[in-house]
């Protein structure tokens, strides 16, 4: 049979549509993870159908927690101390959350959720370069450490303490990975999936290198003065070089 010689044929199956329809799917993946993240936020779920007094309560305990959380770790966190952190009775906050356990998992997607909400600016800004989107979002990463690197130690401490901890805080990361997988496979769609991967995990161990230093410092330092900089280079490097 003689091969189609219908340009519109012809450019469907060119290098160049298959990257374009390559970028479209995971552009799709991304909007439909993120939209799925959003909803799973314990401020909403968990104040679903109540009242506003008790949204608002459910928030100052969730915020309360973060703060004693930040400050402490989770050895230092106990529900009085959130409590009188609150200003509420110990009573109401074991209502809401009956255990420590219950209310550290509260506070860890309630941060992923002000995560996500975050990615999605950085989508919403440059949504047809996903290479402009993957190099916002580490400079997003490094830049949100300047001031909450703190939080992020006492979570790899808290992943530490225990078997379930640290299934707990994998389970905070993979949706963050997933959502670098499909950007990076977004901006070079000529990567096979070990490759993605193999770029994500590399992303991922300079980020988080980065929050570390950032947080022992000094803050005067040359290199740590132009790690947003420098980020974003090393990172497209990682995924334009594979």
């Amino acid at each position: 049979m003689a091969a189609s010689t219908d340009p519109s044929q012809k450019k469907m199956n060119s290098p160049q549509s298959y990257e374009n329809r390559e970028k479209e799917k995971a552009l799709s993946a991304i909007h439909a993870h993120l939209d799925n993240l959003k909803s799973q936020r314990p401020t909403v779920q968990i104040a679903a159908d109540k009242s506003e007094r008790t949204c608002r309560t459910v928030a100052k305990i969730i915020g309360s927690a973060r703060e004693v959380f930040t400050a402490d770790g989770h050895a230092g966190l106990s529900l009085r101390k959130v409590a009188e952190r609150a200003g509420i009775a110990v009573g109401n906050l074991t209502y809401h959350f009956p255990s420590k356990s219950a209310l550290l998992d509260a506070v860890l997607r309630e941060a992923l959720a002000d995560f996500v909400e975050a990615h999605l600016e950085q989508f919403e800004q440059d949504q047809d370069a996903p290479l402009d989107i993957l190099l916002n979002v580490v400079e997003f990463y490094v830049r949100n450490a300047r001031s909450e690197h703190q939080f992020f130690y006492q979570i790899w401490g808290y992943a530490g303490s225990n078997e379930e901890a640290k299934n707990t805080v994998r389970n905070l990361y993979l949706p963050i990975g997933r959502f670098v997988y499909y950007l990076v496979r977004a901006a070079n769609p000529k990567l096979t999936d070990i490759e993605i991967r193999q770029a994500t995990l590399q992303i991922f161990s300079l980020e988080e290198g980065y929050k570390l230093f950032i947080g022992m410092g000094p803050g005067d330092a040359a290199a740590i003065a132009t790690a947003e900089e420098d980020i974003r280079a090393l990172t497209k490097r990682i995924v334009m070089a594979q």
